[in-house]
């Protein structure tokens, strides 16, 4: 699949209206010498007794040389059976390949750390499996400024080999709405591992 800057420009543009009406937003752009990566998610509470927890996470991957975009959609319902958790049924769209998902999920958060953990499989025959996670840890460096790290990380595989992996790590400051500083993204690709590391600079905006 073939695209440019204005068809990643609209998709920026078409996510953002709706994004900025939920419970938590995040929307980021991350650039490295061989890619523009746009990402963009959000976590809201679905029910009075915030037991349902809807997390939606989009992502937009432009390659420089190729002029590919890459996009993902991945949408994950949980119940908070009992302290963080409890199952979790969803969708992945990549690729325009759509599949049912599956699995349980764990979220912790307070002031400092925020963790969520699923592990998923795909609602058919012969499924493909996920585990996946996002941990962030935010120290009070002064009355208004806060460090930022994060962690995003997602093993794939089935039955017989290991399918594809990533680990995005992001390093900055935190003002409250903006946070920024520098990325890194790794991936490996099927049962050689084959490995890919991209160093960058990360900003993004959080909406409460």
């Amino acid at each position: 699949m073939k695209t440019s800057y204005p068809g990643l420009l609209t998709f920026i543009i078409l996510m953002l209206p709706d994004l900025q009406s939920q419970a938590q937003t995040i929307v980021e752009t991350a650039v490295t010498d061989d890619n523009l990566f746009f990402e963009a998610w959000l976590a809201k509470p679905i029910d009075k007794d915030y037991k349902f927890v809807l997390f939606n996470l989009n992502t937009a991957e432009y390659n420089f040389d190729s002029e590919e975009t890459i996009f993902m959609s991945y949408t994950i319902v949980s119940y908070d059976w009992i302290k963080g958790f409890g199952p979790a049924l969803g969708t992945r769209l990549l690729k325009d390949r759509a599949v049912g998902l599956g699995g349980v999920q764990y979220t912790f958060y307070s002031e400092k750390f925020f963790i969520t953990t699923n592990f998923t499989s795909e609602i058919k025959s012969n499924p493909d499996f996920e585990l996946f996670s996002i941990v962030q840890y935010r120290p009070k460096l002064s009355e208004k400024v806060k460090g930022f790290f994060q962690g995003q990380f997602s093993f794939n595989f089935n039955a017989e080999e290991h399918l594809f992996s990533f680990q995005q790590f992001r390093l900055g400051t935190d003002s409250g709405l903006v946070q920024a500083g520098f990325a890194l993204n790794q991936f490996q690709f099927g049962p050689d591992w084959d490995y890919d590391i991209q160093p960058g600079l990360f900003f993004r905006l959080e909406f409460k």
